[in-house]
């Protein structure tokens, strides 16, 4: 239930939609609105309802001249995009007041925008929410704005989130990739990797993991380093489906899967 006396931000996706988008910013009104506009990366296509855009926005200014306004332009058509640019959001406004309440319209923007924010909201434990009319005709794509406007917050289901500790794991693989072929000529048919030895050097090295007790032995300290990195770099392996291990017995190499890029694309500003 949105509360009218806590410090509110509200989030919504342009489309050709008026009362679906203005409502609920009327009738709860927000510290701050963050207004997403549509553009197509992959087409170049830009926002075609940009006049509801500047009908939506002159009310508010209105009625509601205290409101502060943010646009932002965002691809409605990729999922990862969408997701990240909610992230930063929730990071940037969480750092300012951890208190404040974040609130996502799902019912306007596209159904790719409406997917993405339920996940953000349920990685980043934020609100949504959804406007409807008595009178829609959800078969017709033309909005209906003379009717009544009912707002609900729909039930969603927990999303598990991957422990900090695996990504953390994975933004330090990509980093390592990313310094081994710095400024080298490779064959890009094939995939990047990193050696698992180097790997879990570094672990410790930057202590995303630790030891206990250190060995003073050498061998036996690397033998543990090991030995506790193991149970980590299995379950992103062989449960998570995020890295994949070579089979080899001497050097194995690790590589990023397409499951573990995505992972780290939607945490790569806010975990």
């Amino acid at each position: 239930m949105i509360h009218i006396f806590t410090k509110q931000i509200h989030l919504v996706f342009n489309s050709r939609e008026k009362d679906r988008i203005t409502k609920p910013i009327l009738d709860h009104p927000p510290n701050k609105l963050y207004y997403f506009t549509a553009y197509i990366r992959d087409t170049g296509q830009k926002d075609q309802n940009l006049s509801y855009l500047e009908q939506n926005v002159e009310l508010f200014k209105n009625k509601l001249p205290q409101l502060e306004i943010i646009q932002k332009e965002v691809d409605y058509a990729n999922y990862i995009e969408v997701i990240q640019e909610i992230s930063k959001i929730i990071k940037d406004e969480r750092e300012e007041n951890p208190n404040c309440e974040i609130y996502i319209n799902v019912g306007s923007g596209s159904k790719l925008t409406g997917i993405a924010s339920v996940e953000a909201a349920k990685l980043w434990d934020c609100d949504i929410y959804y406007v409807y009319s008595h009178k829609d005709n959800h078969f017709n794509a033309a909005p209906i704005q003379e009717y009544e406007m009912i707002l609900i917050e729909p039930l969603t289901f927990p999303l598990k989130k991957p422990k900090e500790i695996y990504i953390n794991i994975l933004k330090l693989i990509d980093k390592l990739i990313e310094q081994r072929y710095k400024g080298k000529d490779y064959n890009k048919k094939k995939k990047k990797f990193i050696y698992k030895k180097d790997l879990v050097e570094q672990l410790y090295k930057e202590k995303v993991l630790t030891l206990h007790n250190k060995n003073k032995d050498e061998r036996k300290l690397k033998a543990s380093k090991y030995m506790n990195s193991k149970k980590y770099l299995n379950r992103l392996n062989l449960e998570l489906n995020y890295i994949n291990v070579s089979d080899h017995k001497r050097n194995k190499k690790i590589y990023l899967t397409k499951e573990g890029n995505e992972v780290l694309q939607i945490f790569r500003y806010h975990l």
